[in-house]
């Protein structure tokens, strides 16, 4: 248990010694394209369909500069020297990070597919319920059960592998590697995947919390300040600043982690046991 607690002292040194560089990378590739999007998220609720369409694929564009952005503190927390050395090599592996990722996608995406063929199967309108047109409409208890079950046993798969394939864009990044890096991951976090998952669960409820106590405390400010309502309102848009922030903190840490665990696992200066 102590050797995470090695890696956590690594990264938070990292975190410090280059916190400039850092602040930096994250504002423009966390903060300010996560305002953006919030803001685009809110205004496609009135649009019509067409102005949805494209705010939405601006929206999905707008999650590049944090792929880009998590990698170039990646290529900094194992070795590159500067920030425009980890920028450059994080965007020439950007496009193999963004396919690995949109496949993993895809394959969690498949494994959730049982679900709207077992309630098709038992006579539901599944459409209507993907339109949110079903008004009252309310699922037996046989087979809300087997639903339940079903995401009862999926649930531990997929926390599982999202644990074991933690360093798939380090491994990406730094190996060269496509889809190999997903067996590279997984073999690389063989044996360790409780200490992972147990600092994973700490990242999430830490920005968790974080968010919600930013959220309700300067939402509620803002809005005694400047007056609440629907739409952009001052308040929101500060309040969102706000929120994005602290997320970007996290996703800072955790691709900060991510690196510093990966030198760790593919060193000599291994934190851990052989």
């Amino acid at each position: 248990m102590a050797k995470m607690g090695i890696v956590w002292d690594r990264t938070s040194a990292f975190v410090g010694e280059r916190f400039g560089a850092l602040a930096t990378v994250a504002l423009a590739a966390f903060v300010v394209p996560g305002v953006v999007s919030t803001w685009l998220q809110v205004l496609s609720g009135t649009a019509g369909y067409g102005a949805r369409v494209v705010l939405g694929a601006i929206v999905l564009l707008l999650s590049l500069p944090s792929v880009w952005g998590s990698l170039t503190i990646i290529a900094l927390a194992t070795g590159e020297g500067s920030v425009g050395t980890a920028g450059g090599l994080a965007v020439r592996r950007l496009p193999a990070t963004v396919i690995v990722s949109i496949v993993l996608g895809l394959a969690a995406a498949l494994l959730a597919v049982p679900v709207p063929l077992l309630l098709a199967a038992r006579g539901y309108d599944i459409a209507a319920m993907a339109a949110g047109q079903a008004g009252a409409m309310t699922v037996d208890a046989q087979t809300s059960s087997m639903v339940a079950l079903y995401v009862l046993v999926l649930t531990p798969v997929l926390l599982i592998a999202l644990t074991r394939l933690i360093l798939i864009n380090a491994v990406v990044l730094r190996e060269g590697a496509l889809f190999g890096a997903i067996r590279r991951s997984w073999t690389l976090t063989r044996r360790h995947g409780w200490r992972i998952f147990g600092m994973l669960l700490l990242f999430a409820l830490v920005g968790g919390i974080a968010r919600l106590a930013a959220r309700t405390v300067f939402g509620s400010v803002f809005t005694l300040l400047f007056g609440g309502g629907g739409g952009l309102t001052t308040a929101f848009l500060l309040t969102a600043i706000v929120t994005t922030c602290i997320q970007a903190v996290v996703m800072l840490l955790l691709a900060a982690f991510e690196g510093k665990l990966y030198v760790a696992l593919t060193t000599s200066d291994s934190v851990w046991p052989a």
